[in-house]
């Protein structure tokens, strides 16, 4: 530990400081990801300053809170929007028959009509077999599909599952496209002056987590825990480890400069 603080006194750390001092750039942030949510017009990239805004996907809807997030200094402010399953409400009563929800009536959920001890249907609604990506797969497998019935899709090889995991037969087929497979796969790096104390291993899929600490004598800027994006990027990006004593020397720096221009305006 004493070998690492007198490093903080080396050429290297005074031109760091330097650099902290007069010419701290701009950080760009990561394309940002919310749960049931995607971004309305995402620009190209997202460079300090950039505000962006979400809408709830296809079958949810806003629960409260602010769409919109804004990048600064390469960390985007948290998302506060919230999206919950749309409420599809009652599907009607049938003529000699009965509606039962064996779950709920929000967006996904499922619907059963039987007709009366003597009856039997004389319309029904059926679904061919849907189709699949290449890199997914669905089940159950059938000929064909009644009303409501579902098809769950899963992604191979460990791909990330990009669109709606399930798809209902409804009157005009099933209501979703198939979703898509990508692979996501975040690098393992390393931040310097610090090291990861949690989290994934090796390889980092969407979604992974890992947490990071940075060494004695060090101090974090950014955040400690990342998510492993559809971007294949960490977010909301890798922290940075900063000596201790450079940053008291900097913030010193720092003052004295300002108490020798506001002198000098006098």
């Amino acid at each position: 530990s004493d070998a690492r603080e007198d490093s903080c006194w080396n050429g290297q750390g005074f031109i760091d400081l330097a650099f902290l001092l007069f010419s701290i750039p701009a950080q760009e942030c990561n394309e940002p990801v919310g749960e049931n949510m995607k971004l309305k017009d995402p620009p190209s990239s997202f460079p300090d300053g950039t505000t962006v805004t979400f809408a709830c996907i296809v079958g949810y809807q806003s629960a409260g809170g602010s769409p919109s997030i804004t990048c600064t200094a390469g960390t985007w402010s948290p998302i506060k929007l919230k999206c919950e399953r749309k409420n599809c409400g009652s599907a009607g009563e049938i003529l000699n028959g009965q509606t039962n929800y064996p779950e709920e009536t929000l967006f996904g959920d499922k619907v059963i009509y039987t007709c009366n001890t003597g009856l039997v249907k004389i319309h029904s609604v059926s679904c061919d077999p849907p189709t699949a990506n290449a890199n997914s797969e669905y089940s159950p497998i059938k000929d064909n599909y009644g009303y409501n019935q579902q098809v769950r899709y899963i992604c191979k090889d460990d791909l990330a599952l990009i669109g709606s995991p399930v798809s209902t037969c409804i009157e005009t087929g099933f209501d979703t496209e198939p979703p898509t497979c990508i692979a996501v796969s975040c690098p393992d790096d390393d931040v310097a002056n610090g090291e990861q104390v949690s989290g994934s291993r090796p390889p980092h899929r969407y979604k992974a987590i890992v947490t990071f600490k940075c060494l004695s004598g060090y101090v974090m800027e950014g955040v400690a825990t990342q998510v492993c994006g559809l971007d294949s990027k960490w977010s909301p990006g890798l922290p940075k480890c900063k000596c201790k004593l450079l940053l008291v020397i900097g913030v010193l720096v720092a003052g004295v400069s300002w108490f020798i221009m506001k002198k000098k305006k006098r």
